[in-house]
């Protein structure tokens, strides 16, 4: 996003600023058409009109072998309502798959059932994507700490979570996709959102690793904990330059690539953790 310098005028005791032809032409702006001004953290956005209140988007999607495919796909286009009809009725294992997939998603949620449809809603977190993205860090790194544990349970509960990371993933996704056609958001530029998808889709298969690193300790393989130490420091290092745009953090994993793989290639999980660890870090090189 170019950016140029304008100076204030004075008229009538008021002081105002002319607006870039470019961007007037962009929207067919006139004398007298209507603006809408957001003041936000010490900054003033400027949009071409106030921006429109949505309708309610709703579909329906028929029960039969590729539904839960449209139901991803329609989750994450935002659709506010999603039914699923049948023709016929419902049966208890049909309305078990349905409960299940549901669960997979952070913001939706069945709100009615009959005996031939079931209305899912979904909420739509006003959670920041910044903050979404955060949780999802958080709670990948927590599930790479608790392979230190050598309890069973505990190593469970890691298996267990990494659905938790699928549901923020999916969450960011639907985020992301309202802010690229929406042109009332102006939080991230493009680019930025297309790394912001490239960040998560990278802690999303970290978490994936983890959790199969997880069931092979189940199974009695074993990893050195000082190895998982270090795995957990490159990724807080990683995710801190990313986040802070630190290159100078970034480029410090150029500098040690060879001697940190070698380091763990006698495990193949520890070794594409490693990888997409990097990965992060690479995305502001």
């Amino acid at each position: 996003m170019e950016g140029e310098k304008r100076r204030l005028q004075e008229l009538g005791g008021s002081l105002y600023v002319s607006l870039p032809s470019s961007w007037i032409n962009q929207f067919n702006l006139t004398k007298g058409s209507q603006v809408f001004i957001l003041s936000e953290d010490g900054q003033l956005k400027l949009f071409p009109k106030e921006s429109p209140k949505e309708e309610e988007k709703t579909s329906i999607i028929h029960f039969t072998k590729g539904v839960f495919r449209i139901l991803i796909r329609e989750y994450l286009l935002g659709v506010d309502i999603i039914r699923i009809k049948k023709d016929t009725p419902f049966s208890n294992s049909d309305r078990s798959q349905i409960a299940s997939q549901v669960n997979n998603f952070l913001s939706l949620e069945i709100v009615e059932e009959t005996s031939n449809l079931i209305t899912i809603q979904n909420l739509k977190s006003d959670i920041p994507i910044t903050k979404l993205i955060h949780r999802m860090y958080y709670l990948t790194k927590s599930m790479l700490e608790d392979l230190n544990q050598e309890d069973k349970e505990v190593l469970l509960s890691v298996i267990e979570r990494d659905k938790l990371v699928g549901k923020f993933y999916f969450a960011i996704i639907m985020q992301e996709r309202a802010l690229l056609t929406n042109k009332w958001s102006q939080e991230f530029s493009f680019v930025e959102l297309l790394d912001l998808r490239l960040l998560i889709e990278r802690i999303e298969q970290i978490g994936d690793d983890i959790k199969e690193l997880a069931g092979k300790l189940l199974s009695k393989d074993k990893i050195k904990k000082e190895d998982i130490n270090f795995l957990l420091q490159k990724y807080d290092q990683a995710f801190k330059a990313y986040t802070k745009k630190d290159t100078v953090l970034a480029a410090k994993f150029w500098d040690t690539e060879k001697e940190d793989k070698k380091r763990v290639e006698y495990n193949e999980q520890l070794l594409r953790i490693y990888s997409k660890i990097k990965d992060i870090a690479d995305l502001i090189i």
